[in-house]
């Protein structure tokens, strides 16, 4: 079974860029907020409800383990059923899109073990 659940990034970064000589380049302060955008896409309503259902558990795990030193939280992370962003420090960026693709591979393992158990029952 394929990944029924996906996302793509499409923060736009390019209010970022600053002029240097002919071209642009991207330097970007670790210290301002920025919003990360990501599309969600999937298939059908248990797919949204897989997502929902890991990020419950991420956010109670979270919650129970403490966060590191300057790490988000995916709580503050704000879900729509297509969209997610993401408001963070710039610093943050990268662990952001790390816990977006856990987020969404937690919630592809939770589909496949729903299918594979409604198989069995079935």
């Amino acid at each position: 079974m394929s990944a029924s659940i996906r996302y793509c990034e499409t923060t736009d970064l390019a209010s970022s860029a600053i002029e240097v000589g002919d071209g642009f380049a991207f330097r970007l302060d670790l210290t301002c907020r920025i919003t990360l955008r990501f599309r969600l896409q999937y298939d059908s309503e248990e797919d949204l409800d897989a997502l929902r259902y890991a990020r419950r558990l991420m956010i109670r795990e979270e919650h129970l383990r403490g966060l590191e030193w300057e790490e988000p939280s995916i709580e503050d992370a704000v879900f729509t059923a297509l969209d997610v962003s993401w408001p963070a420090l710039a610093s943050q960026a990268a662990w952001c899109r790390e816990k977006i693709g856990e987020l969404v591979g937690r919630a592809n393992r939770v589909r496949r073990e729903l299918c594979r158990n409604g198989v069995e029952e079935g």
